[in-house]
């Protein structure tokens, strides 16, 4: 485990580190995290699409613990950067963890992350500091903002499975008992609740005909929850968020929300699959923006548009 200092250290080092400008990679990472940076209140983080395995840092001794990669969710990351600033002439912020999960999980506690090897929990922190930093730049420029922490499932119901803390018991309810404020109170997307463009509400939000999940689904694709698919059935696989998404969004406070994205094994897989993919989710995460956040600013309208 890394001294109480060192993290300090790091942590502080990363937040008062003068970044470069949107677009520009900050090369001050190393090979282990890649950070760009962006000028709009959107940003994606990508933990387990990385391929390094440096001798340095060993193979996690973990015990029965997650050490597959999420594949092409680096390729799909830098793909779904590109074609917003191609849209809007905007970049969104992107972090990204470089090395093979079987090396570092930076979706998880600095412990079981990195197994106690220092070179593995210093590009963790710089891995959440990066995100930390580019949270903070958001807020206080746009007050608001929205974090995706973007994974891939192999569960055999093929579908993308997104994360608001909430488990797939809990989203079995109906609206009305969604609506509790107990519910709203520990989901990432608290914040969202309070200060929609629309006053939506919570179950609204999460399954509704202007949720995520029913924006994925009117460009034809399986998303749970969404108005098709309200939750997982009983027994169902369902991955509901993580550590970061816990940490990043605003279930603990602040006005960043956060929301797990896990894309299928055959969306990922098929490079033409992938290609579109990558375009139609560019376009609902913008959609989402600009119904929910920011109706009618320049970072959510197409170039052609202006």
């Amino acid at each position: 485990m890394l001294p109480t200092l060192l993290i300090f250290l790091i942590t502080s080092s990363v937040i008062a580190r003068e970044l470069p400008e949107a677009g520009m990679p900050d090369e001050g990472t190393g090979s282990y995290i890649t950070f760009l940076p962006g000028n709009m209140p959107l940003i994606i983080s990508i933990p387990h699409g990385g391929y390094l395995m440096p001798d340095e840092i060993p193979e996690r001794p973990c015990v029965n613990c997650a050490k597959n990669q999420d594949i092409f969710t680096l390729e799909i990351g830098l793909g779904i950067r590109d074609a917003i600033h191609r849209m809007t002439g905007y970049y969104p912020y992107v972090i990204i963890n470089n090395l093979h999960r079987t090396r570092l999980d930076p979706n998880r506690s600095i412990e079981e992350a990195a197994d106690g090897n220092r070179n593995a929990g210093e590009a963790w922190l710089l891995f959440q500091g990066y995100i930390d930093s580019a949270s903070a730049l958001v807020t206080g420029e746009f007050e608001k903002g929205l974090f995706i922490d973007l994974h891939g499932h192999r569960h055999k119901i093929r579908r993308t499975e997104l994360g608001y803390l909430l488990s797939a018991e809990e989203l079995q309810f109906d609206d009305e008992m969604m609506d509790v404020g107990t519910f709203i109170e520990f989901s990432s997307i608290r914040n969202l609740v309070s200060t929609n463009s629309g006053a939506l509400s919570f179950s609204q939000l999460l399954r509704g005909p202007l949720s995520l999940g029913s924006m994925l689904c009117d460009l034809g694709y399986s998303a749970v929850p969404s108005s098709e698919i309200p939750s997982p059935a009983p027994g169902e696989p369902y991955f509901s968020g993580g550590y970061n998404t816990t940490r990043h969004g605003s279930s603990a406070g602040g006005t960043i929300d956060g929301i797990q994205v896990e894309l299928d094994l055959d969306l990922r897989g098929e490079l033409s699959r992938r290609d579109k993919l990558i375009e139609d989710l560019s376009k609902v995460l913008l959609d989402f923006l600009r119904t929910h956040y920011f109706p009618d600013s320049a970072f959510t309208r197409s170039v052609d548009a202006r």
